[in-house]
């Protein structure tokens, strides 16, 4: 599990990269639609890499990992969006 932790950390950054751009780029559904992307292509990501590597070792774990993560960086992008 300790290398799956740079690979989440890795997702969570990407996200967190994402939803900034969004937010400064986008509005209104386009930016909701920019979010609901995110949390897609954040499944798809670990997904593909445990399909392609072979390793079934905590496939499901991890994706909650990520999801959870993934879920609380967009939920706080979404409260800064309608703050704003």
């Amino acid at each position: 599990m300790q290398g799956q932790w740079i690979q989440i950390s890795l997702v969570w950054v990407m996200a967190l990269i994402a939803s900034a751009v969004s937010v400064t780029n986008l509005e209104g559904e386009q930016l909701y639609l920019a979010f609901s992307a995110i949390a897609a292509s954040a499944i798809a990501i670990v997904s593909i890499e445990h399909l392609l590597t072979g390793r079934t070792h905590a496939v499901v774990r991890q994706q909650v990992y990520v999801v959870a993560g993934v879920l609380l960086i967009l939920g706080i992008f979404t409260l800064i969006s309608l703050a704003s």
